[in-house]
């Protein structure tokens, strides 16, 4: 093998860079194969559109889910804003990557051998074609010489033993280093030169073969780099946090604890006792003290409260401010954690089986944090009745419409079991006003508008847009805005306690309310619908998308979620979902697992922390723009076309009808809200 050191790689060209960028390495993991029931000459969801290349013989199965995220740019982006696209029919396919860094090395193989061909002819040619070879080499880097005679086929003697330190006659021929002694001399003498100096500069030096090989080899190396970089994105961060706060936390025993301080149950106690159970507190203030003793009046939750309080007080400072862009990630990796560690114990005090959904579920089949979140939303039921009495139904009126009243969500799951008329279907509207979005910032924006709006807080508000298009169909899109009240249990069921039900999949007021509108509203089967929500709205959105009673009644096509911890719902492949999360923000880190990425669950993750943005990074218009005019992700750019289908934007003769319903949480007054009001409290 030639020892000549290669050259320092050489600038790339322009037109080398532009193929860089023309490469695209987002390929689709699914099967491109028509499945059965699909008729010829269509374009089943996440598979290649007609005329598009088809996977190539030989190359494999792709990867089921993509989860691998790689960078979106595109133009009339945000600027200091970062977006990473992972899942959805498409994404970076490691395997490919390993594929193509076998394929260069495979490459380098063949010019290297190609080379020591050319050494050999080389050395021959130095020889002058004779019928022996007569060749020199160093021993031991000294002035001695060894002959060894023979014809190249033959084997050497002495030359060839490894223990004389002499190199043998083949490495003599194969690395060109072989000096002959004799040399021919006659008419083919110019000739001969010529091909001995073409063959040296074809097996040395800049250009050639070696150097050719060499090149090769440090780009299948950085090619393995790169798919190395992308599989250990999602993790490293994770993983170094979670190190972090385990060593923070060393030595706390949560499970059951019960040798706590009683310093935080007893300032709790006294706040208490001196407003009343928060009656002369503020606003807000007597939600923070409801939440405060529901979970330190617990004994099973007191010890995790006050074992971590500085760690709590600590995160929730840092975590306000916003400027790491790593705020997702540690929030999500130290809820993580703590569900673990409270499950066994949380896990002992549920019943064997819970009601989740539409469905009653194994208790066991629930992941460690739905099982805590499902044992806090029972405890902030309990707490909620205390301060504002055992809720009787959930109240969905339509501006300007009747009002429709269904049991609660634990009573009646979506409110599916009650019957409820189309009550909405025929009121005169101003279609001409309606807005219709066609894109995701669209949508974020006019649920925020539409929120912002409504300036009574002791109830809740979703809207659903009409679209009626001009070949006689009619679809749907159902707008749900995140949290208004803080509370457990309160006349607004926008409030925490929809929080923690949702997360644990626990049936909720909001979803009955969001079902109950959609059947007042006139939806019928085989419309098409979307759904939005925005933080709580997010959960809300999803766990309506992904009941299989809801799907059975209503033809859920597209789901878009901003800042919502979405990973407890399990979709079904007819949704088709864009899932937008702000690295910066913890809401979404709070079901205390990532978003799963799958064919149809596509996550946009925005790092706005360098943006420069105003506020905290959960708010819906921080979101809006950091995906404005977002494109040029083939599932992203396929759920806009699928979203404007559904509004009707840009389309000619699409009348689209805004119909907003306020929602109500039903219960007697109680003591606690009589005595509230008398100091001004809106509730």
């Amino acid at each position: 093998m030639s020892t000549t050191t290669s050259p320092a790689p050489s600038t790339p060209s322009a037109q080398d860079l532009d193929a860089l960028d023309a490469l695209d390495l987002r390929t689709p993991l699914v099967s491109t194969a028509t499945p059965s029931g699909v008729p010829a000459g269509s374009t089943p969801f996440g598979q290649p559109a007609t005329g598009q290349a088809s996977t190539p013989a030989g190359a494999g199965p792709y990867t089921p889910d993509a989860t691998l995220p790689y960078s979106l740019t595109w133009p009339g982006m945000a600027s200091g804003t970062s977006v990473v696209v992972s899942g959805g029919a498409y994404g970076v396919n490691t395997d490919d990557l390993t594929g193509l860094a076998a394929t260069l090395n495979s490459a380098a193989d063949w010019l290297e051998d190609a080379r020591d061909l050319a050494l050999t002819c080389l050395t021959e040619l130095r020889c002058g074609g004779l019928g022996f070879t007569m060749y020199t080499q160093p021993l031991f880097g000294s002035s001695q010489r060894d002959f060894g005679f023979g014809t190249s086929s033959q084997s050497s003697t002495a030359s060839d033993q490894s223990s004389s330190g002499f190199a043998s006659k083949s490495d003599a021929l194969t690395s060109g280093g072989g000096q002959c002694l004799v040399w021919a001399l006659g008419p083919s003498a110019t000739e001969r030169t010529n091909a001995i100096a073409a063959l040296e500069a074809l097996t040395s030096g800049v250009g050639s073969l070696d150097d050719a090989a060499s090149s090769l080899r440090t780009l299948a190396t950085d090619v393995t780099a790169c798919g190395t970089a992308y599989t250990d994105a999602d993790t490293e961060i994770d993983g170094k946090w979670l190190l972090l706060l385990q060593g923070v936390r060393l030595g706390s025993n949560i499970p059951g604890v019960t040798s706590t301080s009683p310093g935080a149950q007893v300032a709790v106690a006294i706040l208490a006792l001196l407003s009343a159970d928060g009656v002369t507190l503020p606003d807000g203030v007597d939600d923070a003290l409801q939440g405060l003793e529901t979970v330190l009046n617990d004994p099973l939750l007191a010890g995790w409260a006050t074992t971590d309080l500085l760690i709590l007080v600590g995160l929730t400072v840092w975590a306000q401010q916003a400027n790491t862009g790593h705020e997702a990630a540690v929030i999500e990796t130290y809820i993580g954690q703590v569900a673990e560690e409270l499950d066994p114990a949380i896990t002992a005090a549920l019943p064997a089986q819970v009601q989740v959904g539409s469905r009653t579920v194994d208790t066991s089949s629930l992941t460690p944090m739905q099982r805590v979140a499902y044992y806090l939303a029972l405890r902030s039921e309990q707490a909620g009745t205390q301060r504002y009495g055992e809720p009787t139904g959930v109240t969905v009126t339509p501006h300007g419409g009747q009002s429709v009243t269904v049991p609660t969500g634990v009573q009646d799951p979506f409110g599916l079991g009650t019957a409820v008329p189309a009550v909405a279907a025929g009121m005169p509207q101003a279609c001409t006003t309606a807005p219709q979005p066609g894109t995701a910032a669209e949508v974020i924006r006019y649920s925020a508008d539409m929120k912002g709006s409504d300036e009574d807080t002791s109830s809740g508000i979703v809207s659903i847009l009409r679209t009626d298009h001009a070949d006689g169909t009619t679809s749907w899109l159902v707008v749900v805005p995140g949290t208004t009240d803080w509370g457990s249990g309160n006349t607004n069921p926008q409030d925490l306690l929809t929080n923690l039900q949702a997360v644990s999949g626990r049936p909720t007021d909001m979803e009955s309310a969001v079902v109950t509108a959609m059947r007042e509203a006139g939806i019928a089967p085989g419309d098409k619908v979307g759904l939005y929500g925005h933080s709580q709205g997010a959960i809300t959105a999803s766990n309506v998308a992904a009941d299989p009673a809801v799907n059975a009644q209503f033809n859920i096509t597209n789901l878009l979620t901003a800042g919502g911890p979405t990973a407890g719902a399990n979709l079904p492949d007819n949704v088709n979902a864009l899932h937008i999360e702000n690295t910066g923000d913890a809401v979404p880190a709070l079901d205390g697992t990532a978003t799963p990425r799958t064919p149809t669950r596509t996550v946009v993750t925005v790092d706005t922390h360098a943006a420069g943005v105003n506020g905290y990074p959960h708010g819906a218009p921080i979101y809006a723009d950091a995906v404005d005019g977002i494109s040029g992700d083939p599932q992203i750019d396929q759920w806009t076309e699928e979203l404007a289908g559904l509004t009707g934007s840009g389309e000619s003769g699409a009348d689209t009808t805004e119909i907003i319903f306020d929602i109500t949480r039903d219960s007697p007054e109680t003591a606690w809200e009589k005595a509230a009001s008398t100091v001004g409290k809106k509730g």
